[in-house]
């Protein structure tokens, strides 16, 4: 849970955009929509209300390992369809990657996090952590935090780029919708250092 009233209403509201957005079809004709795309938007959807409720409320140790489970199948399937989806020799797919980063830094959040973000004691990093202050938290814990944070702000620059067109005009709403995603995430795991 994020400590701040302020933190926890802006993170809530970006995730909401962002998960009503891209749940919402896309402009084109019916029965067009590719598997993975629908993949993404139920992947999206489903990421932005685990991190609406991480926000807000502790959970209990067997939600945190059921969400754990279900986004590290996330990963494994955005992780594959990344390889085989590309068409190109050996060269994944970005976007699919992006989504296999963005689900791994959700597993981190739910099983290894400081006992700062309100979250029940899950994993056994997150049990030792539990009981020493923020500024306590091993080094290595902190500093995979920290990467996970960069890597998902980082990750929320290809979809900007993809989301604004000519004269700085939205593109595409999904790919707006993913960045702001992926920066939410970033600031949440900043927030919960």
């Amino acid at each position: 849970m994020i400590e701040g009233l302020a933190a926890r209403w802006l993170l809530t509201v970006v995730f909401a955009a962002a998960g009503l957005r891209a749940g919402l079809p896309r402009r084109e004709p019916a029965g067009s929509a590719q598997p993975a795309d629908r993949a993404s938007a139920v992947f999206c959807g489903m990421m932005c209300a685990a991190l609406i409720a991480m926000a807000w409320l502790p959970e209990p140790g067997t939600a945190a390992w059921l969400q754990a489970a279900l986004f590290a199948c996330a990963a494994l399937w955005f992780g594959l369809a990344s390889l085989a989806g590309s068409g190109r020799a050996c060269r994944p797919s970005l976007p699919a990657v992006l989504h296999a980063l963005m689900a791994g830094a959700m597993i981190w959040m739910l099983i290894s996090m400081p006992a700062g973000t309100g979250t029940a004691s899950v994993g056994p990093a997150r049990a030792a952590m539990a009981s020493m202050s923020r500024t306590g938290a091993p080094a290595s814990a902190l500093a995979i935090t920290v990467l996970l944070a960069v890597c998902c702000a980082a990750a929320s620059i290809p979809w900007l780029a993809s989301a604004i067109g000519p004269g700085l005009r939205l593109r595409d709403p999904i790919a707006a919708s993913q960045a702001a995603m992926s920066a939410g995430m970033a600031a949440m795991l900043l927030a919960a250092l």
